[in-house]
């Protein structure tokens, strides 16, 4: 059973040493760490392996093809996913998911 979920988002002005939660109850604990790039990501979701995390998550700003390179370059037994938007619910995002 999972209790451990690692969630990493994207934002030009994130920093990974400040912007950070953890939502922890008796039973799970989700850790979300803020980043700005790809390559800070990478090293996000390694830490966030190294702390215990079952599962990790990119958040949709990433889009595919920078979510695949970055599962491809951890190469981790870790389950890694990333969100993603239909085609219609991209179009509100102005096309880009």
């Amino acid at each position: 059973m999972i209790s451990r979920y690692g969630f990493i988002i994207k934002s030009p002005d994130y920093q990974n040493d400040q912007h950070r939660s953890v939502i922890e109850s008796p039973l799970f604990r989700s850790e979300i760490l803020g980043v700005s790039s790809d390559e800070e990501a990478i090293n996000a979701a390694r830490q966030l392996i190294t702390n215990g995390a079952q599962v990790v998550e990119l958040c949709g700003g990433f889009g595919q093809e920078s979510a695949e390179k970055i599962i491809a370059r951890l190469e981790s037994d870790i389950p890694i996913g990333y969100v993603g938007f239909s085609e219609q619910e991209a179009k509100k995002l102005g096309g880009s998911a």
